[in-house]
């Protein structure tokens, strides 16, 4: 769903007030946080979504991987989860389904997650995702909204996910731009949110459906700062500049218009890589604020272990309110 339409929807429901609610919808953070006790917060997620590759295996590892990202985007450790899918009765061939559930189970198991359970339901379509629950002390919840100003932006995976994963649909990609592709979505975010624990980080998100852009724009909003990204950092998939202009998806493109004026961009900014930012990625990177001073030690740290296109891409800075002329996200080259 176009993130404006649901966030328009989330603020309508009834809900039930409690004051052991630490994170909710209000701020579309990456999963809730709710106080079991003075030690202890639960933090749930759940996701799913149609294939973006072919093989089901694959499929799977990704799902997998994106759906226990939310709980290291806020900084807790998965204990447990459950399988959600849909497939086509007695048209998918039982050899797929067992393939995409392996796939999965394998990324729990390198995660150190415990499969409790699920819930299959037919349809035309193939979904498949899963609700992963996890902990953390109340206190040390990585939220959306306390990116600080002076800080350093960082984004450790590459985008253009969204629209490669529809050119390869239409035809198979070359093994040279699919595989570091599959590579980054099947990485699990877990490590990198391990080697933060070190750092001062003051907000994180991960990159997922709303593309860069659109997560920006609730991470600057819920601070209240503005995000000022230098583009020419931001790493990009190989090959996603040649298939970006027939090949962007039409989620991407809501979450252009969920953005709108929210984002300035400098003339010298090229429409293609104006609408890669705006790229629904699938288990994207982690995205964080980090004092200054501990940036450059924090890229080095996390190339180290593994996320070897971690990049700085950004600052934070204040925002000055003048009537309806300043935007959240300011893109320069």
């Amino acid at each position: 769903m176009a993130p404006g339409r649901l966030s328009g929807i989330l603020e309508k429901l009834p809900s039930v007030p409690s004051p052991d609610l630490i994170v909710g919808m209000d701020t579309m953070d990456d999963a809730g946080v709710y106080r079991i006790n003075d030690t202890t917060a639960l933090v749930q997620t759940v996701d799913f979504f149609s294939p973006v590759v072919g093989d089901p295996r694959t499929f799977g590892r990704i799902a997998a991987a994106n759906s226990m990202s939310d709980i290291w985007a806020m900084g807790g450790s998965a204990l447990t989860a459950m399988n959600l899918l849909c497939f086509p009765g007695g048209k998918l061939e039982i050899e797929v389904v067992e393939e995409i559930m392996t796939g999965s189970s394998e990324k729990l198991v390198e995660a150190g997650v415990v499969l409790v359970g699920g819930h299959t339901a037919e349809q035309d379509e193939v979904l498949f995702g899963l609700s992963v629950t996890g902990t953390i002390h109340p206190d040390k919840a990585r939220t959306n909204s306390n990116a600080r100003v002076g800080d350093i932006l960082i984004l450790t995976k590459r985008i253009g996910s969204g629209i490669l994963a529809t050119a390869n649909k239409a035809n198979p990609l070359r093994s040279e731009i699919m595989g570091p592709m599959i590579a980054a979505m099947e990485r699990l975010n877990m490590y990198a949110s391990d080697v933060l624990n070190d750092y001062d980080v003051s907000a994180m998100t991960d990159i997922t459906g709303f593309g860069l852009l659109g997560h920006s724009l609730a991470f600057a909003r819920s601070a209240d700062v503005t995000l000022e990204f230098n583009v020419e950092k931001i790493p990009l998939f190989t090959g996603v500049m040649e298939y970006v202009d027939e090949f962007f998806p039409g989620g991407s493109a809501q979450n252009r218009k969920y953005v709108g004026e929210n984002a300035y961009f400098d003339p010298e900014i090229s429409g293609k890589m104006a609408d890669i930012l705006f790229d629904a990625q699938t288990s994207g990177g982690l995205f964080f604020s980090v004092r200054a001073d501990q940036a450059e030690e924090v890229v080095t740290a996390l190339k180290e272990c593994g996320d070897e296109s971690t990049a700085i891409i950004g600052r934070v800075t204040e925002y000055k309110a003048i009537g309806q002329d300043q935007p959240r996200l300011v893109l320069i080259p």
